[in-house]
Protein backbone atom coordinates (compact mmCIF):
# COMPACT_ATOMS: atom_id res chain seq x y z
CA UNK A 1 0.00 0.00 0.00
CA UNK A 2 1.06 3.47 -0.71
CA UNK A 3 0.83 6.66 1.00
CA UNK A 4 2.43 8.75 -1.53
CA UNK A 5 5.74 9.83 -2.69
CA UNK A 6 5.36 13.62 -3.12
CA UNK A 7 8.08 16.25 -3.97
CA UNK A 8 10.50 15.67 -6.51
CA UNK A 9 13.84 16.92 -7.35
CA UNK A 10 15.81 19.83 -5.18
CA UNK A 11 18.34 21.85 -5.96
CA UNK A 12 21.89 21.29 -4.73
CA UNK A 13 22.41 22.76 -1.41
CA UNK A 14 18.40 23.73 -0.91
CA UNK A 15 17.45 22.23 3.02
CA UNK A 16 15.90 18.65 2.79
CA UNK A 17 12.03 19.54 3.61
CA UNK A 18 10.69 15.97 3.37
CA UNK A 19 11.33 12.70 5.00
CA UNK A 20 11.18 9.79 2.41
CA UNK A 21 10.87 6.91 3.98
CA UNK A 22 9.99 3.21 1.89
CA UNK A 23 8.99 -0.10 4.21
CA UNK A 24 9.32 -2.81 3.69
CA UNK A 25 7.21 -5.23 5.57
CA UNK A 26 6.99 -9.27 6.03
CA UNK A 27 3.06 -9.10 6.54
CA UNK A 28 2.77 -12.68 7.37
CA UNK A 29 4.45 -11.84 10.44
CA UNK A 30 2.12 -10.81 13.16
CA UNK A 31 5.78 -9.55 15.15
CA UNK A 32 6.63 -7.65 12.06
CA UNK A 33 3.42 -6.20 11.73
CA UNK A 34 3.34 -4.49 14.78
CA UNK A 35 7.10 -3.22 15.01
CA UNK A 36 6.99 -2.08 11.23
CA UNK A 37 3.72 0.06 12.83
CA UNK A 38 5.51 0.94 16.37
CA UNK A 39 8.77 2.28 13.57
CA UNK A 40 6.43 4.04 11.50
CA UNK A 41 4.90 5.92 14.55
CA UNK A 42 8.35 6.65 16.13
CA UNK A 43 9.30 8.04 12.21
CA UNK A 44 6.62 9.97 12.22
CA UNK A 45 7.41 11.54 15.21
CA UNK A 46 11.00 11.71 15.12
CA UNK A 47 11.11 13.30 11.44
CA UNK A 48 8.55 16.38 12.97
CA UNK A 49 11.17 16.94 15.93
CA UNK A 50 13.88 16.77 13.30
CA UNK A 51 12.23 19.58 11.21
CA UNK A 52 10.52 17.69 8.63
CA UNK A 53 7.38 19.26 7.86
CA UNK A 54 6.87 16.14 5.52
CA UNK A 55 6.96 12.81 5.61
CA UNK A 56 6.42 10.52 2.54
CA UNK A 57 5.43 6.74 3.07
CA UNK A 58 6.16 3.53 0.69
CA UNK A 59 5.09 0.97 2.52
CA UNK A 60 5.08 -2.82 0.81
CA UNK A 61 5.25 -6.59 0.88
CA UNK A 62 8.35 -8.08 1.40
CA UNK A 63 6.75 -10.76 -0.86
CA UNK A 64 6.13 -8.75 -3.80
CA UNK A 65 8.50 -5.43 -3.13
CA UNK A 66 8.20 -2.37 -5.76
CA UNK A 67 9.26 1.40 -5.67
CA UNK A 68 7.93 4.00 -7.87
CA UNK A 69 10.15 5.74 -9.75
CA UNK A 70 11.37 8.44 -7.40
CA UNK A 71 14.01 11.27 -8.31
CA UNK A 72 15.90 11.62 -5.61
CA UNK A 73 15.43 8.26 -3.85
CA UNK A 74 14.16 7.43 -0.71
CA UNK A 75 16.09 9.00 1.92
CA UNK A 76 15.16 5.50 4.29
CA UNK A 77 14.61 2.50 3.57
CA UNK A 78 13.91 0.07 6.19
CA UNK A 79 13.03 -4.08 5.67
CA UNK A 80 11.14 -5.72 8.88
CA UNK A 81 10.99 -9.55 9.28
CA UNK A 82 9.96 -11.35 12.25
CA UNK A 83 11.44 -14.14 14.37
CA UNK A 84 8.43 -16.75 13.73
CA UNK A 85 9.20 -16.01 10.04
CA UNK A 86 13.21 -16.41 9.17
CA UNK A 87 12.35 -17.91 5.55
CA UNK A 88 11.09 -13.90 5.09
CA UNK A 89 14.96 -12.57 5.49
CA UNK A 90 15.51 -14.11 2.11
CA UNK A 91 13.57 -11.37 0.90
CA UNK A 92 15.44 -8.34 2.31
CA UNK A 93 16.98 -6.12 -0.10
CA UNK A 94 15.10 -7.35 -3.37
CA UNK A 95 13.76 -3.71 -3.62
CA UNK A 96 17.10 -1.89 -2.10
CA UNK A 97 18.40 1.36 -3.82
CA UNK A 98 22.33 1.22 -3.28
CA UNK A 99 22.83 3.90 -5.96
CA UNK A 100 20.51 6.19 -3.07
CA UNK A 101 21.61 8.64 -0.75
CA UNK A 102 20.45 7.71 2.88
CA UNK A 103 20.32 4.66 5.40
CA UNK A 104 18.81 1.17 5.80
CA UNK A 105 17.09 -0.40 8.63
CA UNK A 106 17.26 -4.16 8.66
CA UNK A 107 14.60 -5.13 11.36
CA UNK A 108 14.29 -8.54 13.23
CA UNK A 109 11.27 -8.84 15.06
CA UNK A 110 11.02 -10.47 18.66
CA UNK A 111 9.12 -11.30 20.71
CA UNK A 112 9.41 -10.67 24.56
CA UNK A 113 12.20 -13.61 24.66
CA UNK A 114 13.83 -13.52 21.91
CA UNK A 115 15.38 -17.32 20.23
CA UNK A 116 18.96 -17.48 20.47
CA UNK A 117 18.43 -17.81 16.31
CA UNK A 118 17.45 -14.46 16.19
CA UNK A 119 20.79 -12.68 16.05
CA UNK A 120 21.80 -15.28 12.89
CA UNK A 121 18.55 -13.74 11.10
CA UNK A 122 19.61 -9.96 11.17
CA UNK A 123 23.36 -10.86 10.10
CA UNK A 124 21.66 -12.68 7.06
CA UNK A 125 19.43 -9.27 6.58
CA UNK A 126 22.30 -7.54 6.60
CA UNK A 127 24.86 -9.61 4.31
CA UNK A 128 21.79 -9.64 1.97
CA UNK A 129 21.84 -5.94 1.78
CA UNK A 130 25.98 -6.02 1.43
CA UNK A 131 25.24 -8.71 -1.40
CA UNK A 132 22.93 -5.90 -3.27
CA UNK A 133 25.82 -3.10 -3.36
CA UNK A 134 24.82 -1.30 0.08
CA UNK A 135 27.72 -0.62 1.97
CA UNK A 136 27.80 -1.69 5.21
CA UNK A 137 27.97 1.70 7.28
CA UNK A 138 24.50 3.02 5.51
CA UNK A 139 23.49 -0.05 7.25
CA UNK A 140 21.29 0.10 10.93
CA UNK A 141 20.34 -3.60 11.67
CA UNK A 142 18.25 -4.04 14.81
CA UNK A 143 16.67 -6.92 17.06
CA UNK A 144 13.66 -5.19 18.05
CA UNK A 145 10.20 -5.80 20.38
CA UNK A 146 6.78 -4.61 19.39
CA UNK A 147 7.54 -1.95 22.02
CA UNK A 148 6.47 1.80 21.29
CA UNK A 149 9.52 3.56 23.20
CA UNK A 150 12.26 1.10 21.75
CA UNK A 151 11.07 1.31 17.96
CA UNK A 152 10.75 5.23 18.55
CA UNK A 153 14.72 5.18 19.56
CA UNK A 154 15.21 3.09 16.73
CA UNK A 155 13.01 5.36 14.34
CA UNK A 156 15.19 8.51 15.96
CA UNK A 157 18.62 7.03 15.18
CA UNK A 158 18.01 6.20 11.86
CA UNK A 159 16.88 9.99 10.96
CA UNK A 160 20.08 11.23 12.57
CA UNK A 161 22.26 9.31 9.97
CA UNK A 162 19.94 11.06 7.34
CA UNK A 163 20.76 14.33 8.65
CA UNK A 164 24.44 14.03 8.67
Amino acid sequence: MCAGWRGGPRAAGSPVSEASIAMFVDYGSPLARRVAGDIWSGLARAALDAGYPRTSAYWESLEEPELPDVPDGPKVQIFVVGQDRPEAVERVGEAAEPGTSGVYGVVVAVPHRPSPLAGSLLYQGVERLKGRGVRAGAIEPALLHALPSECEAYARKLLGHVRR
